[in-house]
């Protein structure tokens, strides 16, 4: 399928606000730290190692009601980006694994997500960001990019060596991690990429201000009890990464519930009049995911182990805003175009004035248009084997 020009220009200006987590932030006059332009706004993960897996949580937070959908994605799904590098060429993967996105912009624009081998990553916002100059590689860009990793990554490691491949343009930075307990923060920083894991990741906590910096802030204030001087963010972050620093659970269960009690702690309201609206709670050991939002509090959970996750069962979709509770793995339903159509309206029309509905028709004929890997053929005989059947 051809993308308009207008449409293409539409891509690029979305980029700049598909995550989901928006938050400005300026300089204090003092020097004594960032203050936020749009105070508290944002969102925060944070990531436990327990047993040698992670346990990983993350909150959506925004001042008002935020619907959203939760997808199956299958693997064997043939896939094409929609923006060429220098080169004119685009993106092409077929999904080797499947994945449960919790996507606030709409279908193939995930917020977060883990696929079935234990990959996990959330999004938050980070206006500081400034990407890599556009170069040969293709462009998947903020929510795609997330797609697209838990499509054809399995680990920490895959996922900073698919820098290679494409090139994310966002305004965001993300946390990372795996069902081997490898976690990840990776930043855009003056043109490049930024990655850190292993010892330049001490915790593995994120929100909306440089990890190096929040880090920093965390280093000089821990043990005072007191981040209350700080904005929003770096209190999330230190709050959080006090958090990770004191978690010795061997339980898994336990651990579970540690991460959604440090999700509480550092919710939206606590710091602003934006509140924590999805909460969301990923163990990569047994491909459980566990949420509840701030309309409907009790706890749902999907079993992706239980999930049948071949391409020839069809992508599936469910309301995050759902009034359930217990296992939701009854209440997804097959794809609907109208369903999904009617979030990225929702988008446009509350966060995204510069794009339009076509835009969004435009996008979902292309992602619609994605499909199954065929089946490969029968096997041609080599001349020895005919040989050998006809003996």
């Amino acid at each position: 399928m051809s993308i308009s020009k207008s449409v293409l220009t539409g891509i690029a200006a979305a980029g700049l606000a598909l995550s989901g987590c928006f938050a400005g932030f300026q300089a204090r006059a003092d020097g004594s730290g960032p203050t936020p332009i749009d105070p508290g706004s944002g969102c925060s993960a944070v990531s436990v190692n327990i047993d040698g897996h992670a346990v990983f949580g993350a909150n959506l937070d925004f001042e008002h009601h935020t619907p959203g959908q939760l997808f199956i994605n299958r693997r064997g799904m043939v896939k094409t980006g929609t923006t060429p590098g220098t080169t004119g060429v685009v993106a092409q993967w077929v999904s080797k694994y499947a994945s449960l996105t919790f996507n606030f912009v709409g279908y193939q624009y995930a917020w977060g997500g883990m696929n079935e081998r234990g990959l996990v990553m959330s999004t938050m916002a980070f206006p500081q960001t400034i990407c890599p100059p556009p170069d040969h590689r293709p462009v998947v860009d903020s929510g795609f990019w997330i797609q697209y990793l838990l499509d054809t990554c399995a680990t920490v490691g895959d996922v900073i060596a698919s820098d290679a491949l494409v090139r994310n343009v966002t305004v965001d930075h993300y946390l990372i991690s795996d069902r081997n307990g490898d976690s990840a923060v990776i930043e855009y920083l003056n043109g490049e990429i930024v990655v850190r894991t292993g010892g330049s990741l001490p915790v593995s906590v994120l929100a909306n201000w440089y990890y190096a910096d929040s880090l920093n802030w965390w280093r000089a204030l821990r043990g005072s009890g007191n981040y209350s001087a700080m904005d929003g963010s770096i209190q999330r972050f230190c709050l959080a990464a006090d958090r990770v620093s004191e978690f010795d659970e061997t339980n898994g269960a336990a651990a579970i519930q540690y991460v959604f009690d440090t999700l509480e702690i550092i919710k939206g309201e606590n710091f602003s009049q934006h509140a924590s609206q999805w909460s969301i709670v990923f163990d990569t050991k047994t491909s459980k995911v566990f949420f509840k939002t701030l309309a409907h509090p009790e706890i749902k959970w999907l079993d992706l182990a239980k999930v049948d996750l071949r391409c020839s069962r069809g992508v599936q979709m469910m309301e995050i805003q759902s009034p359930v509770f217990g296992d939701v793995a009854a209440l997804f339903y097959d794809y609907s175009h109208l369903d999904a159509r009617d979030q990225y309206y929702w988008f446009i029309d509350t966060y995204h004035d510069s794009l339009t509905h076509q835009w969004a028709d435009q996008m979902l004929q292309h992602f619609e248009g994605f499909s199954c890997q065929p089946p490969p053929g029968p096997r041609r005989a080599t001349g020895r084997h005919e040989a050998t059947g006809r003996g």
